[in-house]
């Protein structure tokens, strides 16, 4: 299953990091987190 940050519309695997990402985008203005990002999938994936 698939996880989207609303903001950033990222996607990830666990919900807690989806959760995290949508957490530090809505308290920075949807500037990304590189540490949360790294780990979705679309940087797993090399897209």
């Amino acid at each position: 299953m698939e996880y989207q940050c609303r903001i950033c519309k990222l996607h990830y695997t666990d919900k807690k990091l989806a959760d995290a990402c949508y957490a530090w985008c809505s308290t920075h203005e949807g500037t990304c987190n590189l540490q949360i990002t790294k780990k979705s999938i679309e940087a797993q994936s090399g897209k």
